[in-house]
């Protein structure tokens, strides 16, 4: 049995001899840093020194082109103020430059500038596209084939409005999310159905992270309005495809919206924040029974805590492991609090499972 058979199989609840052990968020780079200089070899990922399951990734682009110049506008000691893929301007630390530690400013302020920003989002195959090489390469790849539709809505209004003008802006200016959301389906469409038509995909997941630790950062309204009728769209067309599972990445309580979101087709969410409220994965499985598939659950806490910690917390999700339809994985990015003899005895123990 190959990763990508194990994979749909764990999915859909049904025999397999041990559960797929996937990253399900990114590592923070310098947890990586730290890493390499406790074990991890300088020309190898964890999942490939670990022997730990990966995904094959679809590479369509969703990003700008033309691509946004990044220019630095200013700098200290400490800092660094530049624009980044999106047009965006933020602020990093030197010392972490991957991480964003505040955005300033955001290219769209008005229609106009709408219509200037989404000249970079055109759907050309041509530039886009997939090469052959691409397509054998996905079709005949035996661990499974991910799609991340990224961004999606809500991370494309954070980076164009930035998050007060894009959060008011369904109450004081409709028509223009309306607008973004029509345009943006449009642009995702034209990708996805020849991309689809070429490449069997296993999975998508709409990249929205749209949650904080106690609720969502839209209301179910405010999704039923503006999301479900572009959204719809998009799953219609996996669905067409015959994608199995199509997800929402989030962290964050994101249960107000999950009744609608079933009803809609989404039927996979990650990653599952053990902080956040009600997102115990337990008492969503409860809750929605094997309609939901989950991923995550894994508190980050416990990775920084050490072996036992790890432990504990794989014994606790046992029972869903078992059942299936459970990705046991860290429910959000690897710290560099945490040594890797940590991270390893964490996957050592996964993937010693038998089902």
């Amino acid at each position: 049995m190959n990763g990508r058979e194990r994979f749909v199989r764990y999915m859909n609840y049904e025999p397999v001899d041990r559960p797929p052990v996937l990253v399900l968020e990114p590592y923070e780079v310098p947890a990586l840093e730290r890493w390499r200089g406790e074990g991890l070899p300088e020309d190898q990922s964890p999942q490939e020194f670990l022997g730990l399951d990966e995904f094959c990734f679809v590479p369509l682009s969703f990003y700008p082109h033309p691509e946004f110049p990044i220019r630095r506008l200013d700098e200290d000691e400490e800092y660094v103020v530049e624009t980044d893929w999106m047009n965006t301007t933020v602020r990093r630390r030197k010392e972490a430059p991957t991480m964003y530690y505040g955005h300033i400013d955001h290219p769209v302020k008005s229609r106009a500038d709408w219509e200037e920003y989404r000249r970079h989002f055109e759907a050309d195959w041509a530039v886009r596209g997939l090469s052959e090489e691409a397509v054998r390469a996905l079709n005949e790849s035996d661990r499974p084939v991910y799609l991340p539709l990224y961004p999606f809505f809500f991370r494309l209004g954070f980076y164009a409005l930035g998050m007060e003008r894009f959060l008011t802006a369904f109450y004081d200016d409709p028509s223009l999310i309306h607008e973004m959301f029509s345009d943006w389906t449009d642009f995702v469409c034209g990708l996805l159905r020849p991309a689809l038509s070429r490449v069997k995909v296993d999975i998508a997941m709409f990249a929205e992270d749209l949650a904080f630790k106690t609720s969502t950062h839209i209301s179910p309204g405010v999704y039923e309005e503006f999301w479900y009728p572009y959204q719809d769209r998009v799953v219609a067309l996996l669905k067409e495809f015959e994608v199995p599972f199509v997800g929402l990445w989030t962290a964050g309580n994101i249960n107000p919206l999950v009744e609608g979101l079933l009803e809609h087709g989404i039927n996979c969410t990650w990653p599952l924040e053990c902080q956040a409220v009600g997102m115990d994965p337990f008492e969503l499985r409860r809750r929605y029974g094997r309609s939901l598939r989950l991923g995550g659950g894994i508190a980050k806490e416990a990775l920084i805590a050490g072996p036992e910690a790890i432990d504990r917390e794989i014994d606790r999700l046992m029972p869903l492991i078992r059942e299936g339809g459970f990705l046991p994985s860290l429910d959000d990015m690897v710290p560099p609090e945490v040594p890797f003899w940590h991270y390893r005895h964490l996957a050592e123990r996964l993937l010693a499972i038998r089902l």
